[in-house]
């Protein structure tokens, strides 16, 4: 009996130690790793919006990458050190596991070097918010952190917090960034009244500049930095067309200039091709609905011998047009910091365009077919802006054109008409951080323009 009583006990401290004893020798975790104490790792990070990934079990790449960012804001922010980054040790595994509210907190934060899903979150709602003039692109820089101190700053004049402005979004920061702040009178693009129209102020649009004029008469109705220099990517080609149209020759079939593919590789095209024969008129749709720099410098060409001819050309039309603060040294819009204009230069060009039939006829087409050519079959292009899209949120029923553009630095910008009622409203909104910002804005400014008396 004292024998088999032995071996009962045995197994059963076999049952209780043995598993403590296999979970102790999974002190460090690494690349190769797979099992229930991977997948465990994986779980915790995922809980603190460190691992998007599928929770697998396997540690790879991803998981290694992960460990070493919990690792990199357990340095930075909580003075810990690590042996190896991107391997799980003991210290990595018991603070990761720990329900410590300090190290919690810790691996919430979001700082300097962050990046994913949370922080594209934070960099949204700061833009919401007005205090990120920048682009949400997951990855917390220098504007993100000058966002997030800006907003610390107005949490500590209201009292709000009593934490030092540091710049890093922890836990509380983040709960009163997301806090509906508008009880505090804060004024943000998020919390602008649409059913008051008329109490529209600069604080509620998301753009860096913009204007809205009187279309007949050019009244200024609304106006925000509108003579601040800004890159204008593609609406440069308002002035593009309006210059090309005084040369005339709409139905005139042209050969296309090798001048069409000397544009930088990432250019927007219709496409066209050197060598191949189209109208001018045709040339000029697709210049305005597929934003096409290829026909852009084909045009140029075309229409006064050379790039180079036709730029001086159009910086005579924009200052016989009263545009004394732009400079444009290509005809698409391409980023070059010799490149600019003003939104208040932009609305006079959009301005003369629209007492042209020919220019209205091209800028408010939604849908144009390029004949055939040699070299492609014929091609149906579209306009797809949001705001003619009657399915869309962002529809804009009495929109009419008129030109979009965006590149990384210049933002999102519009230069657009809209006419109700007998009125004709033209607004330009330059620097906006997203297209749907844009669209939002483009619709405050001319509900703003078509409730004014």
């Amino acid at each position: 009996m004292r024998t088999n009583a032995r071996k009962l006990l045995y197994f059963l401290l076999c049952a209780i130690f043995l598993p403590l004893y296999a979970h102790a020798e999974a002190v460090s975790l690494q690349m190769g790793d797979q099992g229930p104490s991977v997948k465990q790792l994986q779980q915790r990070l995922q809980y603190f919006g460190l691992f998007s990934g599928q929770a697998d079990g396997v540690y790879g790449q991803q998981t290694a990458s992960w460990v070493g960012e919990a690792q990199r804001l357990l340095t930075e922010l909580g003075g810990y050190s690590f042996p190896e980054i991107g391997r799980a040790d003991e210290l990595t595994l018991s603070l990761i596991h720990s329900e410590d509210e300090t190290v919690e907190a810790i691996l919430f934060t979001l700082c300097p070097g962050s990046r994913g899903e949370r922080v594209k979150a934070l960099q949204n709602r700061l833009i919401d918010l007005g205090m990120l003039s920048g682009y949400a692109d997951g990855a917390y820089g220098s504007a993100t952190q000058a966002a997030v101190m800006e907003f610390q700053v107005y949490a500590t004049e209201l009292e709000l917090t009593t934490l030092p402005v540091t710049g890093n979004a922890d836990p509380y920061t983040l709960e009163l960034i997301n806090s509906d702040l508008s009880v505090y009178g804060f004024k943000a693009p998020v919390y602008f009244d649409e059913s008051r129209p008329l109490s529209l102020s600069p604080e509620h649009l998301y753009c860096k500049s913009c204007i809205l004029i009187d279309g007949p008469t050019g009244e200024i109705l609304f106006e925000m930095n509108a003579h601040t220099p800004m890159y204008p990517a593609s609406t440069t080609k308002v002035l593009t067309l309006l210059t090309s149209l005084e040369y005339g020759n709409l139905e005139e079939k042209y050969t296309i200039p090798d001048a069409a593919s000397e544009v930088p590789q990432d250019s927007s095209l219709v496409p066209v091709y050197p060598g191949e024969k189209m109208r001018k008129i045709d040339l000029l749709y697709g210049l305005m609905i597929r934003s096409g720099n290829d026909a852009a410098n084909a045009l140029a060409v075309i229409d006064a011998g050379s790039v180079d001819a036709f730029m001086i050309r159009m910086n005579e039309k924009a200052r016989e047009l009263g545009m004394y603060e732009s400079s444009f040294v290509n005809p698409h819009g391409y980023h070059d910091e010799n490149h600019y204009t003003t939104a208040y230069d932009l609305s006079l060009a959009a301005r003369a365009g629209l007492t042209d039939p020919q220019f209205c006829q091209i800028v408010t087409c939604l849908e144009y077919t390029l004949p055939a050519t040699r070299k492609r079959d014929s091609l149906t292009i579209y306009n797809t802006y949001e705001i003619f899209d009657s399915a869309s949120p962002f529809y804009i029923p009495y929109a009419a054109g008129v030109k979009s553009g965006f590149t990384s630095i210049a933002g999102f910008c519009f230069v657009g008409a809209a006419q109700w009622e007998g009125r004709t409203l033209i607004a330009v909104i330059l620097g906006a951080p997203s297209r749907n910002a844009a669209w939002t804005d483009l619709s405050r400014l001319y509900e703003y323009g078509f409730a004014l008396e």
